[in-house]
């Protein structure tokens, strides 16, 4: 499933790769800030640099500053960028499939469920797009160019932060593996609730005629029910995905602020490789951390996409006529004797049809509902 979804997004082209080279610049901008900042923290408190001395790396610290905030509003964008277009993709996709697959599909579906599906389900992908695959993208990234920089200048911390963060990925997927089945829980009573809400308007004069809208009310109200508690089930999990996960950042963290604590007290160290380190430390740990957070919402686009893709994986039952020779004028449509029952269909969506339609007539096509209306396509017969 992730593989599909990524699919769409490296479909998106240039703004992927925007998005990667963002994420990228911001990381060697965050690097070079720690550098900078620990050399004038070196120079001003253990040098005796006056503020003159210092002031061409405050400006350059003040420039990094502002160019990774910006840096990280263009991937803000960028990323939203790639979330809107997926999801406009998607949905005509998903329209244009519903409609090859013709009202025999529809009329054995919920059509709740569907809403739910083309609505609030390609909605639901937004936050993947938007927010977990960008941090996907920052978690491979930004700590691996953190060791890159963190080795040649101490090692040994570098050692700990290696050792210490698979602990991170291990409680993610301990937890998510929870996660994911009460986000999935939750989805399928989202459908349930959508289609439950719009089958009782189709029925609500039938329900009062029949004198059995309190009994129906009822039933939409445990429907509801179930659906708040599996939305507080997934609550439940995230906040312990948040708490474990800051936990284990947090200790590791302590861990090399002592162990280059030690080392700097007993002069095995130097004040600007030390303070480097502290700096980096922190920023090495948020993405994890940040994944964690967003790891929830990326499930939410997941389960949604599972319905989804199991609509677009289903074989339309009824192939499109090609339509060859464009070029050719057509003069006239003519029908005769036409017949068409639809697969697993017990009666003739159309019986005996006769017809002919002059090049530039309009005509007016009328019948019941399900007899293959909305396939009649300005200038040629499609269904």
């Amino acid at each position: 499933m992730h593989r599909r979804l990524i699919a769409l997004a490296r479909g998106t082209g240039p703004l992927f790769l925007f998005a990667v080279g963002t994420l990228w610049a911001s990381a060697l901008l965050t690097i070079l800030q720690a550098v900078l900042l620990s050399r004038v923290v070196d120079g001003a408190f253990l040098r005796g640099h006056n503020l003159s001395q210092e002031w061409p790396r405050l400006w350059l610290l003040l420039g990094v500053i502002l160019a990774r905030s910006a840096v990280g509003g263009l991937h803000e964008i960028g990323a939203r960028a790639i979330a809107v277009r997926v999801k406009s993709d998607l949905r005509r996709r998903l329209f244009a499939h519903i409609q090859a697959l013709g009202p025999l599909y529809v009329r054995g579906q919920r059509a709740g469920e569907l809403t739910a599906a083309a609505v609030e389900g390609v909605e639901a992908l937004d936050p993947y797009f938007s927010q977990f695959l960008p941090q996907v993208l920052v978690t491979a990234l930004v700590p691996l160019t953190i060791l890159l920089f963190v080795f040649p200048q101490d090692w040994p911390s570098g050692a700990v932060m290696l050792l210490t963060v698979p602990m991170i990925p291990l409680f993610m997927v301990l937890i998510g593996k929870g996660a994911e089945v009460a986000t999935r829980r939750q989805y399928r009573m989202l459908g349930q609730l959508s289609a439950q809400l719009l089958d009782t308007l189709y029925g609500l004069t039938t329900l009062k005629l029949l004198g059995q809208s309190r009994e129906h009310a009822r039933t939409v109200a445990r429907v509801s029910d179930q659906y708040r508690r599996a939305t507080l089930s997934v609550l439940r999990f995230t906040f312990l995905s948040a708490f474990a996960l800051e936990l284990l950042a947090t200790i590791s963290t302590a861990i090399i602020a002592v162990e280059v604590g030690l080392r700097l007290l007993y002069g095995r160290l130097t004040f600007p490789a030390a303070f480097f380190v502290l700096i980096l430390a922190p920023e090495f740990y948020i993405p994890f951390r940040m994944l964690g957070l967003r790891f929830h919402a990326g499930m939410s686009g997941v389960s949604a996409a599972e319905r989804i893709f199991a609509i677009l994986d289903e074989a339309p039952r009824c192939a499109p006529v090609h339509r060859e020779a464009r070029n050719v004028p057509i003069r006239a449509i003519v029908l005769e004797d036409v017949s068409y029952t639809y697969p697993g269909g017990s009666r003739p969506a159309l019986q005996h049809v006769n017809l002919r339609l002059e090049r530039g007539e309009r005509v007016a096509l009328v019948g019941p509902s399900g007899a293959g209306k909305a396939r009649w396509s300005g200038s040629s017969w499609v269904s």
